[in-house]
C-alpha cells in the first residue's frame, strides 16, 4: 500500500505515499488485506424486477466454504489479540457533578498585536510562583515552520488586576510547543520549538539567549530537574525519538550542553508523543501508542554526547492507540496516569505492565495534572471547557468548575499558591483557586 521511497522535503523527511490507479480498491481488516477492481455495470435492475430465479442464483454464487473459513481466520486473531488487551479488574465508571463558574480572573492575549490568530501553546509558572510565562503557536503546520512567536511574562501583581500588558515579552522564529521553569532561577526561561530548538534565555540583566539544536523534530517536552545527586539538568523529549539530558555549567546559559541521548522511538519514523521524568525513570509514550518506562542513568560514562541504551523497567498494555497525556505523581514516582482519546483515565504502577485501575469518565479528557500534596488527586481539563478535580482511587469527580466554552491547551499549577493556571485556543489565560 505504501512504497518506501523517500522524498526530499524541506525541514523533514517523509515517506512518500504510493498513489494507487484509480482501477485499484484497497481495503484492510484486522490484518486481512483485500483488492478488488472496479468493473463498470450493465443492465441494472431495481428490486422489484428481478424474478425469484435470478435472487436464487445470486445467493448461489456466494461460496459459503469461502466465507466459512475467512470468519474462522478472523475469529482466530481476534482471540490472539485478547491476550494482548487490559485487563479491568480495576474499572470505575466516574460520577458526574453539576459545574460551578466561580472563576477568580481572566486575561485575554487577543488584544496584543502580535497574537492574531495563533493559540496559547503553553503556559508555565516560575519557581517562586510570582511570574506567569505564557507562550504561543500557530494551529496547523503543512510545512516547516518559520513562524514569529512570543513568550509574555505576567507578574502575578498584573494578573490580578486583569491588566494584559506583559512585564516581558521575548520573540523566536519558530512556534513554541512546550514550557519549562528552572527549579532555583527564577529569572531563566526555556522553551522546546517547532524546529527541534531549544531556546534558553536569562530575563534579568542583560538577556543572555542560547539556542540550542538538540533535536531534529519538533521538541514536545522540555523541564529542568533536581536530581537526588543535587544536581540540576535539563530534560528534553522530540518527535525524533529521542530524549536528551544536558547540564548548565556555573549557571551560564551560554554553557548549556548536552551529555547523552536516549534513543527511545524510531528515528524519522516513530516519535515520541509524551514524556515525563522523574529522579528514577522517565515514561514514554510513542506515536504509534507504545507505552514503556525506563531507568534514569547518571550519565558520568557517557562521552562526547553519546547514544546510550536506555535499561527498560516495563512496557504497558492500553486502550487506544492514542496517548494524550503521561503524568508522573509528585507525591510517588512509582505511579503515572495516562489519559488516551476513549474517554479514560488509566492508573500504572511502573513495575505493572496493566493498569491498577480504568475510570471511564463521562467527557473527552484534554489536559491533565497531578495535585502536588496528594497522590489520589488529578486536575482534568475536559472537553466542554470545564477543570475538574478527580480522586482516582474512588474514581469519583470532587468538584468542577465551567471556565470556558473552548478546549484547553496548557495548564499548570502554581507550586507556591493554591491556583491553577489554564490557557485556552481562544487565547485567554484563566486563574482560578482549587
Amino acid at each position: 500500500m505504501f512504497s518506501d521511497s523517500p522524498a526530499n522535503v524541506v525541514g523533514f523527511n517523509h515517506l512518500a505515499i504510493h498513489k494507487k490507479e484509480k482501477t485499484d480498491v484497497s481495503c484492510q481488516y484486522a490484518g486481512l488485506r483485500t483488492e478488488d477492481k472496479l468493473c463498470g455495470t450493465t443492465d441494472v435492475k431495481t428490486t422489484s424486477t428481478q424474478s425469484v430465479d435470478e435472487q436464487d442464483r445470486n445467493e448461489n454464487n456466494v461460496d459459503w466454504d469461502a466465507l466459512n473459513r475467512s470468519l474462522k481466520k478472523c475469529l482466530k486473531i481476534l482471540e490472539t489479540d485478547r491476550n494482548d488487551w487490559p485487563t479491568v479488574d480495576g474499572h470505575v465508571y466516574s460520577n458526574d457533578v453539576e459545574a460551578t463558574g466561580n472563576v477568580n480572573l481572566m486575561v485575554s492575549l487577543k488584544q496584543q498585536p502580535q497574537f492574531g490568530t495563533k493559540k496559547i501553546s503553553a503556559l508555565k509558572w516560575n519557581c517562586n510562583g510570582d511570574k506567569l510565562m505564557v507562550a504561543t503557536g500557530e494551529h496547523n503546520h503543512s510545512q516547516w515552520c518559520n513562524h514569529l512567536n512570543s513568550i509574555f511574562v505576567f507578574s502575578t501583581n498584573d494578573l490580578e488586576e486583569a491588566n494584559c500588558t506583559a512585564s516581558n515579552k521575548l520573540e523566536v522564529t519558530s512556534c513554541i510547543n512546550c514550557l519549562a521553569a528552572h527549579p532555583t532561577n527564577e529569572h531563566l526561561i526555556t522553551a522546546g520549538l517547532y524546529n527541534g530548538e531549544v531556546f534558553v534565555c536569562n530575563t534579568n540583566g542583560n538577556m543572555e539567549i542560547a539556542l540550542l539544536d538538540w533535536h531534529t523534530h519538533m521538541v514536545i517536552e522540555i523541564l529542568w530537574f533536581t536530581r537526588s545527586d543535587h544536581r540540576t539538568v535539563l530534560v528534553t523529549a522530540g518527535k525524533d525519538g529521542y530524549v536528551c539530558v544536558g547540564v548548565m555549567v556555573s549557571n551560564n546559559i551560554k554553557y548549556t550542553q548536552r551529555l547523552y541521548r536516549y534513543l527511545v522511538g524510531v528515528p524519522d519514523k516513530i516519535g515520541i508523543q509524551c514524556f515525563d521524568y522523574t529522579d528514577r525513570h522517565f515514561g514514554v509514550a510513542l506515536e504509534n501508542g507504545t507505552m514503556s518506562c525506563y531507568m534514569c542513568s547518571t550519565g558520568r560514562n557517557a562521552k562526547d554526547d553519546k547514544v546510550i541504551d536506555a535499561v527498560t523497567i516495563n512496557e504497558y498494555r492500553g486502550n487506544s492507540m492514542t496517548v494524550e497525556c503521561m503524568k508522573f505523581c509528585q507525591k510517588n514516582s512509582d505511579l503515572f496516569v495516562v489519559t488516551q482519546f476513549d474517554f479514560t483515565i488509566l492508573l500504572y504502577n511502573i513495575y505493572q505492565k496493566n493498569p491498577v485501575k480504568t475510570i471511564f469518565h463521562s467527557k473527552l479528557i484534554t489536559r491533565l495534572c497531578w495535585c502536588l500534596h496528594d497522590e489520589n488527586i488529578v486536575y482534568v481539563g475536559r472537553e466542554n471547557g470545564e477543570i475538574a478535580k478527580v480522586n482516582i482511587n474512588k474514581g469519583t469527580i470532587v468538584t468542577a468548575k465551567k471556565i470556558t466554552d473552548g478546549n484547553f491547551t496548557s495548564i499548570d499549577i502554581n507550586k507556591r499558591k493554591p491556583i491553577i493556571a489554564i490557557g485556552t485556543m481562544e487565547g485567554n489565560i484563566h486563574i482560578s483557586s482549587y
